[in-house]
């Protein structure tokens, strides 16, 4: 359910209804539209070659090589949660249905299983010489009345859009004339999830588009841009609400032409990125690939005049539609069935940007032929340079910041209770029951939140109002607050998991201190990289208000004391480096985190700390996993400051938090079954922390036990022993386990 949402939401968003080509057209509309008198003459001159650049095309034939890799972001690592790569031969003809031919294809879903499966299409796009140039690779996102983005070069489109003249760059190719392109940016009126930001590059001789980089003037929201297309849409009504909200967004999408025989210019890459958003624990980040090589084409003579559309056209089918298959398309899919009976062969057609038409496809029937493909990567989980390379991907990225940002734009809160939004819900023994509604404004180029809580144990509000921007590379987020804060190690401490276990078992294992502040974040959106905290904040003590959980309806026993948290003004930073490799769940893989924090105030101090994660094949069909860390704390440090040792996050088998200092180490080594859907896992966790001159090998906590995991540790259930004071055994159901 998961997959299918977010790759739908992605791959191919929501369509809206037909664009209102009724806007009005007046001159002054006309006139502001243009920033300047180039880009006016260039857009005229883009429309007339819109389409037919290259109609003087016969035929050719390709290889295109394509990928779509689907993650998901949660608490603890990344996963890969699905990818399709596909290498298909194309062999296009005037008039005729295109023959694609499988020369690879291979699915997998990780989180089940490792082993791939045939797929004979992962999203492969025919271009068509006289089709629309943005339209390849881009599943109909810019173009016909059902696309999802209104296309910056439609007639019309000034209503949309304003533009300006770029840079102008020279390209010198040997034995040619030097080519010349002028760049054409795209600026939204509109803070619109059905507008397109960006840059055009087209050739200054032919007008065709040979290059675009382009964005979402904002991410598409289900709730708000789904009512506003459909308000009859019941659908919607029926997206749970651990589920929202639900958000998709296009940091770029991009279509490359390269120069072939120094006349024909025909598509080299089509590549997109995004990400989408399943309620406040999961991301999913998408990557979808394609690259084509090795043209053979055909053309009429320099000079000869271009045939018309009809006769150019690749759409054999019925201009209704793909309702019914033409004669001409049966005819070839059943000459191809009996020429190539190793073979399976089948008739089908498509309507990118409203244009309908029809191809063959060739699957071999020899799945191992499909999966193994010579065409294709050695491996379903090679990263890198697989199809684009890391460089080119950071140039896309660079030339994606640069996409002139949509207007400021206030729009009509959006208003979220706990009832309807599970992290607005939590219960703790400083805050009892605790229970928030928030309000999030979409503004354009960015968007604001406020939350209000109310605890009945305390009956202290907490209050959190902030702005968030996201941009291509980086998330950052201002923000003020008066909240209850969870002391290092315990990220799930006012999660759900947590907040169930201490009203169903009377067991919190978070640590807390109150914060009164203001704090300015930085995220990465990518799976690697730098984020930091800059803040200034005064912290004070939180005080255990209830003892009443469902054990003690029958028993005595309360909540333990939370710690003592010492008043303090404090100012500082804090930053984090993160990197990892290896999608495989059952093969190499290693990652590593470090990060320092500095603060100055009533308390000046610095904690440094590293964590490094490694997991290999083993024999006889296991995998195992090793994870270690280790940190200390110079300086003068308050309680709340010190490292935090025990619970499911470090050391299993004891409560959370239950040992404390100025230094630690921790580590854990796990051997389990290679299959990632269910897991039967054998672990170990060992940790000491205390006074940093005391520093010893000797742990102080060690635990061993067994556990179930599922979903390549989505999902996690452990049984562990503590093998030293207090010894005693402890079940922990939690999310986001290490394997």
């Amino acid at each position: 359910m998961l997959l299918l949402l977010a790759a739908s939401l992605l791959a191919a968003p929501p369509s809206p209804s037909a664009p209102d080509t009724t806007l009005p057209q007046s001159a002054a509309a006309r006139s502001d539209a243009y920033l300047d008198a180039g880009a006016r003459e260039t857009v005229r001159l883009a429309r007339e070659r819109r389409t037919g650049v290259e109609s003087a095309i016969r035929s050719y034939r390709v290889v295109s090589r394509s990928r779509i890799s689907l993650g998901l972001r949660a608490m603890r690592r990344d996963r890969l949660f699905f990818r399709c790569e596909s290498a298909v031969r194309v062999d296009w003809r005037r008039g005729e249905p295109a023959v694609m031919e499988v020369l690879g294809g291979r699915e997998v879903v990780p989180l089940v299983s490792r082993t791939p499966e045939p797929e004979e299409d992962c999203g492969s796009s025919v271009f068509d010489p006289t089709g629309d140039r943005l339209e390849l690779g881009l599943g109909g996102m810019l173009g016909g009345d059902d696309a999802f983005a209104r296309h910056p070069l439609a007639a019309g489109s000034e209503a949309d859009y304003r533009f300006r003249s770029g840079d102008t760059v020279t390209v010198r190719i040997p034995g040619m004339a030097a080519l010349r392109l002028v760049e054409l940016q795209v600026i939204p009126r509109r803070s619109e999830s059905s507008l397109v930001s960006g840059s055009l590059w087209l050739e200054s001789g032919s007008h065709a588009v040979v290059r675009a980089v382009l964005r979402l003037a904002r991410p598409f929201d289900l709730e708000t841009d789904g009512r506003r297309l459909d308000p009859d849409d019941d659908d919607l009504d029926e997206v749970p609400g651990v589920l929202q909200p639900v958000r998709a967004d296009i940091r770029f999408m991009t279509v490359e032409y390269g120069l072939w025989h120094q006349r024909w210019w025909l598509p080299r890459l089509v590549a997109l990125e995004g990400e989408a958003q399943l309620g406040k624990m999961a991301r999913f980040p998408l990557r979808m690939e394609q690259t084509y090589a090795d043209f053979e084409v055909e053309g009429d003579a320099p000079g000869t005049p271009a045939p018309p559309a009809a006769a150019a056209a690749s759409a054999t089918g019925p201009a209704r539609g793909c309702g019914d298959h033409s004669p001409r398309g049966v005819a070839v899919r059943d000459s191809l069935r009996a020429a190539r009976p190793e073979f399976t062969v089948e008739l089908g057609c498509d309507c990118p940007g409203g244009r309908c038409r029809e191809s063959v496809t060739l699957m071999p029937r020899d799945a191992r032929r499909v999966v193994a493909g010579e065409h294709l990567p050695p491996s379903i989980f090679e990263e890198g340079e697989a199809l684009v390379s890391r460089a080119e991907m950071n140039e896309l990225v660079a030339l994606a910041k640069l996409a002139p940002p949509a207007p400021w734009q206030l729009a009509r809160p959006r208003l979220s209770w706990a009832g309807s939004s599970p992290d607005l819900l939590r219960y703790n023994r400083v805050e009892g029951l605790s229970v928030g509604a928030r309000a999030d404004w979409e503004l354009g180029r960015a968007t604001a939140d406020a939350t209000l809580r109310l605890g009945t144990g305390d009956w202290q509000p907490d209050v959190q109002v902030g702005a968030t921007r996201t941009g291509v590379a980086s998330r950052h987020r201002l923000a003020a607050y008066r909240r209850l804060d969870a002391v290092d190690f315990a990220p799930r401490a006012l999660g759900l998991g947590n907040s169930l276990s201490s009203l169903l078992f009377g067991r919190d294992d978070g640590h807390y201190f109150r914060s009164l502040g203001v704090e300015l974040l930085r995220s990465p959106v990518a799976e690697h990289g730098v984020s930091w905290r800059l803040f200034a904040e005064h912290q004070a003590e939180a005080e255990k208000s209830t003892d009443w959980s469902l054990p003690s309806l029958w028993s005595d026993d309360g909540f333990r004391e939370n710690i003592r948290a010492e008043s303090a003004d404090q100012a500082g930073a804090a930053v984090a480096w993160r990197a990892a490799r290896g999608a495989d769940p059952a093969g190499w893989r290693g990652g590593m985190e470090a990060a320092l924090e500095g603060s100055t105030g009533t308390f000046t101090f610095a904690r440094p700390s590293a964590t490094l994660f490694g997991g290999a094949p083993l024999p006889a069909g296991l995998v195992g996993t090793v994870e270690v860390g280790a940190g200390t704390a110079l300086g003068d440090v308050p309680v709340q400051g010190l490292w935090f040792l025990g619970g499911p996050a470090t050391v299993r088998g004891f409560a959370g938090g239950i040992v404390a200092g100025e230094a630690f180490w921790r580590a854990r080594a796990e051997v389990g079954r290679a299959a990632p859907g269910a897991r039967i896992v054998a672990f170990s966790d060992a940790g000491w922390a205390g006074a940093r001159d005391g520093w010893t090998a000797d742990p102080r906590l060690v635990s061993a036990g067994v556990g179930a995991s599922f979903l390549d540790g989505l999902v996690r259930v452990d049984l562990a022993r503590a093998l030293r004071d207090p010894t005693g055994w402890r079940v922990d159901l939690y999310l986001d386990g290490l394997m």
